[in-house]
């Protein structure tokens, strides 16, 4: 009985390919294209998740709650309001020493001020706040430094630009250690903030401090205005499996220092934060499911295009597969060249489709920050199921083939 080796079949199915160029070309598309999409798809759904992911990282609000001031709801609480003294910098220091849950605590408070700069201005927000702000927020500076405790204690004007403010007055110049003015009082530029979020994921509040400038809480109270009264205190905790009980021990604190008068709020930043990525994760997760759908039953049809191909040849070559027959090729030979040619089209178009889509992809990774990294997983599972598809397609006409008798396949 004849058998052929694997490789010899092979060669036999690549051989039958390149007779009937114009037809396995046209097979070849469709698989290229499938294959090409499945690549394209599933590298942007990874690009827009890191993107969207490194944005909501960028914002700063992991583990972050904000307590602001707020009229008393009771009856008895306005009666009563007068024995609080309001929000004030004496909170920040109270949650700083007694709160067993917090990482880090800072005071912020609020003004708009004309900010100038040479001959350039701009009404701006500032943020005037203690040195610990940029722990709680886990700002980075793309230039120079953040303020330091020091600073905050010796009341030093210096200041951080947002990065677009930063932009705003300078250009492309480095601002560091240039003079600015807040109001009428100059202060000197010690650093550049990194830009917050991205075009995925930011915030009214991340938008208002990269166009603001932040500065010492202290030096504000010394030659801006004085009091102790602050808009805010931003606290973070690491201790995010139980945000609520966190959440209860800072209105403990609170409620303490101003006398059991709820005049005070504390909005819990990082449940909202926990909820939405959630959503966002359902999210990406069904138009992952949807897109790599797409992408797969436009490879299926590549596949229903092998098979086509391979009944239209095997129409063609019944006689030559009978008189193969008749002088001893076994099914199995002839399974396995059938097999051979359907998965050879696959492994052509999968190969072709991979290096379009990665031709896609990078012509589209300037939409992304951080590019468009190519995933090896995503690589390999698109190859995969290509050729998947290309032995599928042809395993029932490779069947129907090798159970021909060799007189029944003679005849035609």
């Amino acid at each position: 009985m004849m058998r052929l080796s694997l490789s010899e079949s092979v060669r036999s199915a690549l051989v039958e390919v390149w007779a009937h160029k114009l037809r396995s070309g046209l097979t070849l598309t469709g698989v290229t294209l499938g294959t090409a999409a499945m690549v394209v798809l599933m590298t942007l759904m990874a690009g827009v998740r890191e993107a969207v992911w490194s944005g909501v990282r960028g914002l700063g609000f992991d583990g972050v709650m904000f307590v602001s001031a707020q009229r008393p709801q009771s009856l008895l609480g306005q009666k009563k309001a007068f024995q609080s003294r309001g929000l004030a910098l004496r909170d920040s220091q109270a949650l700083a020493s007694e709160g067993e849950s917090l990482a880090a605590v800072a005071a912020v408070r609020l003004a708009d001020r004309v900010v100038q700069a040479g001959s350039v201005s701009k009404r701006v927000q500032v943020y005037a706040v203690t040195a610990s702000y940029a722990q709680v927020h886990d700002r980075q500076v793309q230039r120079g430094r953040f303020f330091h405790q020091g600073d905050e204690e010796a009341a030093r004007r210096v200041a951080v630009l947002g990065a677009e403010l930063a932009t705003s007055l300078f250009g492309h110049e480095n601002p560091v250690g240039k003079t600015v003015k807040v109001g009428d009082v100059p202060f000197q530029v010690i650093g550049v903030e990194e830009r917050l979020g991205n075009r995925f994921a930011n915030s009214g509040w991340t938008r208002r401090e990269m166009e603001g400038i932040l500065i010492p809480l202290s030096a504000f109270r010394a030659y801006l205005s004085g009091g102790q009264e602050v808009n805010l205190i931003t606290v973070r905790t690491d201790r995010k499996d139980n945000l609520a009980a966190v959440k209860a021990e800072i209105e403990r604190i609170i409620r303490r220092s101003h006398n059991g008068i709820d005049d005070f709020e504390v909005e819990n930043v990082a449940d909202e934060m926990l909820r939405a990525e959630k959503e966002i994760r359902v999210i990406l997760r069904n138009w992952t499911i949807v897109l790599a759908a797409i992408a797969g039953i436009s490879l299926l049809v590549g596949g229903v295009g092998i098979y086509s191909v391979l009944r239209i040849s095997l129409a063609e070559r019944l006689y030559e597969i009978g008189l193969r027959k008749a002088i001893g090729a076994s099914d199995q030979a002839i399974l396995t060249q059938v097999l051979a040619e359907s998965t050879s089209l696959s492994l052509l178009g999968a190969a072709s489709g991979v290096i379009l889509g990665l031709l896609v992809t990078r012509m589209a990774s300037g939409a992304f920050e951080a590019g468009l990294p190519p995933s090896p997983a995503g690589l390999a599972f698109a190859f995969g199921f290509a050729v998947a598809v290309g032995f599928f397609s042809g395993l029932w006409p490779a069947r129907q083939a090798s159970r021909l008798s060799p007189v029944e396949a003679m005849r035609g």
